[in-house]
């Protein structure tokens, strides 16, 4: 099956030239006379470098200057092709390489406790200086939860839309233990800096299988 991903990605600045890598796995299933199945793992990894191509020609010199800016738009679509047949199902693993969120302050700046319990938790003081906005408490707080990935992908076969599945991406344990069901997202990116993606209100932080996964990565 020959794929068309177009990517949404959001252009940073960065020395180290930022690289986009899309794996896709598919597992084929053999039958021996002996009736023992065999299953193998086909893989198919394309990578993109985009730090120059999404940058105008102008700015390629001067990469803070255009994300400063805040009157330019800063999308960028890149098309990527599979070239090889995979059969269905197949699975995406989406990487980003050069992007380092490993500072102390930033990998603890949440609460475990929020999570849990929403409102009804009061230890947020990890969560500066993402822990309230206009007076009023953040859910969830911090700066993991605030600089939640915000890029997105398409597949398409053809000319036809492929759909994807993002249910059920985190351990149902970790969303039965540290995510509670009656917690829903609280004057989250209401600031004048939007730090990533945005959470729908009505809907409780459980449900959410990015969020839950972009913050399992930072226990």
């Amino acid at each position: 099956m020959s794929l068309n991903s177009r990517i949404s990605q959001h252009v940073s600045p960065s020395s180290s030239h930022p690289m986009l890598s899309l794996r896709f796995f598919c597992s084929v299933l053999f039958s021996f006379p002996l009736d023992l199945p065999l299953f193998v793992l086909l893989v198919v990894e394309i990578v993109d470098r985009y730090d120059s191509e999404c940058v105008p020609g102008a700015f390629r010199g001067n990469k803070v200057s255009f994300i400063k800016d805040s009157s330019l738009p800063k999308n960028c679509s890149r098309i990527l092709k599979v070239r090889k047949h995979m059969k269905a199902p197949i699975y995406i693993y989406y990487q980003l390489d050069n992007y380092y969120q490993n500072h102390r302050r930033y990998v603890k700046s949440r609460s475990d406790q929020q999570l849990l319990h929403g409102l009804k938790s009061s230890n947020t003081g990890s969560c500066e200086p993402e822990e309230s906005n206009n007076g009023l408490p953040v859910v969830p707080c911090g700066l993991i939860a605030w600089s939640l990935f915000n890029d997105t992908y398409t597949l398409i076969r053809g000319t036809k839309k492929l759909s994807i599945n993002r249910k059920n991406i985190a351990w149902k344990s970790d969303r039965d233990r540290k995510f509670g069901k009656q917690v829903y997202p609280h004057n989250f990116q209401n600031g004048t800096l939007i730090g990533g993606g945005k959470l729908d209100p009505n809907i409780p932080v459980c449900i959410d299988s990015l969020l839950l996964v972009i913050s399992l990565l930072f226990p």
